[in-house]
């Protein structure tokens, strides 16, 4: 099974999955094998990246607000979506910043009610197959949705589109997070308030 759906409160500390843990690390370390073939040159600086380095943090809902560029996303983003009807409809519909790499883990979903049934992904020409959510009515609050391989598809190189779909069957708010990281080459990409 290429995921596993557990509680967010399962998924630290005692007593938790231990696929959380594993499958941060191999993602993280497959988006720095990446940022090494995309950089050349260039090695691993923290959050804060020097000169020849490139930094690492959390993705940031900003620049996954649409298409942008180097300098400049394109508008805001929140990563709570108003669901106005059911059927097929975008969660995040954007391109990734020049010098920047996105890696995806997982995502956590916030809401006590799920709304969503199904998510796709698409990172540039790659379409992975559907994820089927109904498994996450089992728990509470927080479902979560952990990739249990080597987290080398999910990556998408600067300038590649990510198209993240969902299948509504009720209408309000859902909070869907991205769980992973976000690799940069310029520390002002992610110094900007916008």
């Amino acid at each position: 099974m290429p995921y596993v759906w557990a509680p967010l409160r399962d998924t630290k500390g005692e007593g938790a999955y231990p696929e959380f843990e594993s499958v941060l690390r191999d993602v993280q370390n497959a988006a720095l094998a990446r940022a090494g073939e995309i950089w050349e040159g260039y090695e691993q600086g923290g959050l804060m990246p020097g000169p020849r380095e490139y930094g690492i943090g959390p993705m940031r809902k900003n620049d996954m607000a649409g298409n942008t560029t180097d300098s400049t996303p394109s508008g805001s983003y929140s990563f709570t979506k108003t669901i106005t009807a059911t059927g097929w409809q975008d969660i995040f519909n954007y391109t990734v910043r020049d010098n920047m790499i996105h890696a995806f883990a997982g995502f956590n979903v916030q809401e006590d009610t799920l709304r969503i049934r199904q998510l796709r992904i698409e990172i540039g020409d790659r379409r992975f197959p559907i994820w089927d959510m109904n498994e996450a009515q089992m728990y509470d609050r927080f479902g979560i949705i952990l990739k249990q391989d080597e987290g080398k598809e999910l990556i998408a190189n600067p300038q590649e589109r990510v198209l993240i779909r969902i299948y509504a069957d009720a209408t309000g708010n859902q909070t869907v997070v991205p769980i992973g990281f976000s690799l940069f080459k310029t520390a002002n990409l992610v110094l900007t308030e916008t």
